[in-house]
């Protein structure tokens, strides 16, 4: 499977790649990056963070995981089967899940992940 991660933490990109060995895992770390490889490439699960540059518990917005799904909600062409929000941020993770309806909140799923 083909899995794109965004997360801004490097020790949850290990824990993700450490679990999903055995598949094509590509790593971003911001949101217009995250928006390129999905302008680029299909994907079969996307991972999406919503604190991201080491913010803690900011509101949606640019430079947010929210404007992935806020990019995603408006390209559906784009969008995987799968895609999970896994932020700590409660709110942000619901305002994702409101543009995103199909998407599952999972916090913490790097340590839980099996795919």
């Amino acid at each position: 499977m083909r899995i794109l991660i965004l997360d801004d933490d490097l020790s949850r990109h290990k824990e993700f790649n450490k679990r999903l060995i055995n598949h094509v895992v590509k790593n971003t770390s911001e949101a217009c990056e995250t928006i390129e490889a999905l302008k680029n490439e299909l994907w079969d699960y996307v991972f999406l963070d919503h604190d991201l540059g080491e913010m803690i518990h900011v509101a949606s917005g640019d430079g947010t995981g929210y404007e992935v799904a806020k990019w995603l909600s408006e390209h559906p062409d784009r969008q995987p089967e799968n895609i999970i929000i896994h932020s700590f941020n409660t709110s942000g993770a619901r305002n994702m899940k409101s543009v995103l309806p199909k998407a599952v909140i999972y916090p913490g799923v790097w340590t839980k992940i099996n795919i």
